[in-house]
This record gives C-alpha cells, sequence and structure tokens, in this order.
C-alpha cells in the first residue's frame, strides 16, 4: 500500500473516531426531557415572587461552542459563570437584553418596553432581577439531572459577554446548551444555559433512552446473588508510577544501583489500571511506613481510547 492511501485511510479512521466521539442531543431523547422537567421547576421556583408568572418551555438543546463576543457598537447580553464538582470547566448562562426585559415584567408586573429589550446599560438593580431568575436556575438544577449526577450547581459571577471568552480560556470548548424560551405579556425572550460537554459524554448510553420506556422487570433476589457472587471476584489492582521508553543499548547498560529517571514529580496523577484497564488517576502519598494513594479522578475508557488516537 503506498503512503498516500494509508495516509488517506487513517484521516478517514480519523474522522469516524472524532464523528463516534461526538455527541448529537438530538439522538439523546432523555437529554430534551430533562430540558423540560428543568423549565418546569425554574417556572415553579419563580412563581412565589413573580408579579406575573412567565411561561418556560425549551425551545431545543443544541452542540456548540461559547457565544462570541458582541460585535462593537452592539449590546451584549450578561453572562452568568456557572460551576459544579461534576464540571472539569465552568459553564455559563446567557441572559440576553431582551431578558432582562422579560424578567424586569415578570418581577414588576410591568409591560415590556416598546423596542422589546433593554435599550440602555443594565443597572444594579436590572442585574439584581436577573440573579434572582439565575438562583431559581440554579436551584431548580439538581431535580432536573438528579438521574445521572447530584449536580451542585452553583452561580459565580454575573459578568459581560466580552469577558466570557477569557473566563472559559479555551476557545474550542464545546458546550451542551439548553435553549430556553421566557414567554411573558407578549413577549418571547431567550435564555441559554451551556454546559461542558464533557459532562455528558459517560451517560450518552442513558441519556439515548426514551424517557417513556417501560421499566424492565427483573428479579431482585437473582440480581442481589449475582451481585454478591461477582463482589468477591479476585481482581488484580495496581498503581502504576510511570512507563518509560529507552533505547535498547540503555536497558543492555542497567547494572546494580543504577538510576533510571523518570517523567514524573511527586504531584503528577498516576495511573490506577485493574485487569489492565486504568479506571483512575490518583496521586501518591504516605502514612507511617506504608505508600498509599488518593484517588482524584475517575477515566472514561472508551474517551481515552479516542483521545489517544486523535493525538497521534
Amino acid at each position: 500500500m503506498s503512503n498516500v492511501a494509508s495516509t488517506r485511510e487513517s484521516q478517514v479512521i480519523t474522522q469516524r473516531l472524532r464523528s463516534a466521539a461526538e455527541m448529537d442531543p438530538s439522538r439523546l431523547p432523555r437529554l430534551l426531557h430533562m430540558g423540560e422537567v428543568w423549565a418546569e421547576r425554574i417556572g415553579g421556583r419563580l412563581a412565589p415572587v413573580a408579579a406575573d408568572r412567565p411561561a418556560l418551555s425549551v425551545a431545543g438543546v443544541e452542540l456548540d461552542l461559547a457565544p462570541e463576543p458582541p460585535e462593537e457598537g452592539s449590546d451584549g447580553a450578561l453572562i452568568a459563570m456557572l460551576s459544579s464538582p461534576r464540571f472539569q470547566k465552568p459553564g455559563f448562562a446567557v441572559v440576553a437584553r431582551s431578558t432582562i426585559e422579560a424578567l424586569i415584567s415578570t418581577f414588576f408586573g410591568a409591560e415590556p418596553s416598546p423596542d422589546k429589550q433593554l435599550t440602555r446599560e443594565p443597572t444594579e438593580l436590572d442585574r439584581a432581577v436577573v440573579v434572582l431568575a439565575i438562583d431559581a436556575l440554579v436551584q431548580s438544577a439538581n431535580d432536573a439531572f438528579a438521574a445521572i449526577a447530584t449536580l451542585d450547581l452553583a452561580r459565580g459571577d454575573l459578568i459581560e459577554q466580552s469577558e466570557l471568552a477569557a473566563r472559559l480560556e479555551d476557545a474550542a470548548t464545546r458546550f451542551v446548551q439548553f435553549r430556553f424560551e421566557i414567554t411573558v405579556r407578549g413577549l418571547t425572550a431567550p435564555l441559554v444555559v451551556g454546559f461542558p460537554e464533557e459532562f455528558f459524554v459517560p451517560h450518552r448510553r442513558f441519556l439515548a433512552e426514551s424517557p417513556d420506556a417501560p421499566p424492565v422487570d427483573r428479579d431482585e433476589a437473582w440480581a442481589q446473588a449475582i451481585r454478591a457472587s461477582f463482589s468477591q471476584s479476585d481482581l488484580r489492582l495496581q498503581a502504576l508510577l510511570a512507563k518509560k521508553k529507552v533505547p535498547l543499548s540503555t536497558v543492555a547498560a542497567f547494572r546494580v544501583g543504577a538510576t533510571i529517571p523518570l517523567d514524573v514529580d511527586i504531584a503528577s496523577l498516576i495511573a490506577v489500571e485493574c485487569e489492565d484497564r486504568q479506571l483512575f488517576r490518583a496521586t501518591v502519598g504516605r502514612s507511617r511506613d506504608s505508600f498509599v494513594i488518593s484517588v482524584e479522578e475517575r477515566v472514561d475508557p472508551a474517551q481515552e481510547f479516542i483521545d489517544d488516537i486523535l493525538s497521534d
């Protein structure tokens, strides 16, 4: 096979792996269902403090990059930064100028302005109204995503849209974005909430199921017996400090007392493997006369495999 053909075949394989690694929210019905549940919970939390309760709905769930900075001379949105112990990178909530107008109508019962959006710079009162709405969104998140994780979502700073890129650092990060619509007094305004794609990747199989699928009957006694039997199985667990490639000439020169430098330091995360499958990353420490490890994060084997292929 020629080098050209080999290169093309490698590119095709890489493209297929990238495609397999990508999420397609349109094929994840449970994800849309979670958004609908979330919208309902947000509306329920706003109702007691709203002069005119808005209608919240989900316009769609998409995978996209974060909003870009606004063009010069145009009005940007307000952004609430969102964090969770389940996120490796922050999420965000985008509150457009028209959404601020809708929230003012919601909390004060006022008619929207003729322009249907806030045409002045947001005041401290406007920001307080936005914070009140985002807090309702944050407090509702645990209920919506309870089936996959305890989210413990938290609201961070309220920033201008132009500051978002600096907060996210990596412009290539993609987010699963829930596109809500708030309707009040004839005004329909967007509210976009983005969570890092990585949060959902381990749950794709579950999210691909229909939320209306009937539960599968099972024999609990049999299931418990199987779990008890498997729990007694012996497995080989190993913590690997480092792997290093050296030339054969170096190996041939090894002698008792030789020193082999490793490309790790005391703070490096090491791999914890079970039956040759990497499951966790951990740090090394000592407890009295023994070495111990502290598990820091779980590894998604499928994602690791794909990342290793794409990095070549």
